[in-house]
């Protein structure tokens, strides 16, 4: 437990990237989600305080050998979590960006945060009418707004810790930003791609993935 807690804090906390009040307004908002999936999600085990059931997918040593420990991870999750049931975490130890053994359209939340590539690689594993949360970081909230079948349904803005939801003039956020040519463009390396940016990006699957995976070895946990 004690090296399980000493990750958490110096990778999460002490980096003030636990992002709980997130979690937090995606339970209160979207009761109905049961099961995670957490692509590239290194040993960011906040997710689980909120939700019952993640599957987190990292090919890191440092995250594999987080998660070898499971019992510690789940006391780490016990003494923080928001509901009663039993934590149900399983952790994939692969390249996300590589046929995940997993049941397709199986997931009710998809988490896109700080990896890259996760939308058009894993939106298949999420079911339709399931959601995807992301930012821009990577360019993933523009990457999600190219999908067809990936609906802009709300934002998230963070101030100081606190985060809140609107679901208004959506259109506006995706208002691409002109980018600058000659030396200027230099300086936008990790910019966001929208005249309007949000710090998180919410979208809903509208209909199934127009590719299809024969079922895996691997479920979304139950």
């Amino acid at each position: 437990m004690e090296r399980v807690e000493e990750i958490y804090q110096g990778f999460v906390v002490d980096h003030q990237l636990e992002r709980a009040g997130l979690f937090e307004l995606l339970r209160e908002r979207f009761v109905a989600v049961d099961t995670v999936l957490y692509p590239g999600c290194f040993v960011h085990i906040t997710p689980s305080f909120f939700f019952q059931n993640v599957v987190y997918v990292d090919r890191n040593d440092l995250a594999q050998g987080f998660f070898a420990n499971k019992d510690g991870v789940l006391r780490k999750i016990g003494s923080r979590q928001q509901y009663e049931q039993q934590a149900s975490v399983r952790f994939v130890a692969q390249d996300y960006l590589q046929p995940i053994p997993a049941l397709e359209e199986s997931f009710d939340l998809l988490l896109a945060l700080y990896a890259g590539g996760i939308s058009r690689a894993c939106g298949k594993y999420l079911k339709v009418g399931g959601l995807l949360v992301t930012n821009d970081h990577h360019g993933d909230a523009a990457e999600a707004a190219a999908e067809e079948n990936l609906e802009l349904i709300a934002v998230v803005k963070e101030q100081r810790g606190t985060f809140t939801f609107s679901d208004q003039e959506l259109s506006s956020y995706l208002v691409p930003k002109i980018p600058p040519r000659g030396p200027a463009a230099r300086d936008t390396a990790g910019a966001s791609h929208w005249e309007r940016p949000a710090d998180y990006y919410l979208f809903r699957k509208t209909r199934p993935s127009a590719m299809t995976l024969e079922p895996g070895r691997f479920s979304a946990p139950h």
